[in-house]
């Protein structure tokens, strides 16, 4: 005895979402007017905010450097223990 099971036809390709673009719309940045920028100063980061952030950067070199040799010195007093 076999069962019969209805064929059905082979289902169409689906058209994209109506909404899918708005979705990555929303995610986009906004451009800054380029003729804006030339009026006042030209410059998108200030000269202090990047000074303070070259500062860190190097404080920050200097803490891994630091905690480099530490742990050298620390390995080094292991091995002759």
């Amino acid at each position: 005895m076999t069962i019969k099971k209805p064929v059905k036809p082979a289902a169409k390709s689906a058209a994209p979402a109506a909404g899918g673009a708005t979705i990555a719309d929303r995610f986009k940045l906004d451009m800054p007017d380029p003729k804006a920028a030339k009026k006042s100063g030209g410059s998108a980061v200030s000269s202090t905010a990047a000074n303070i952030a070259f500062g860190a950067g190097m404080l920050a070199i200097a803490l891994a450097g630091f905690l480099a040799f530490i742990i050298y010195q620390h390995w080094e007093f292991l091995k002759n223990a």
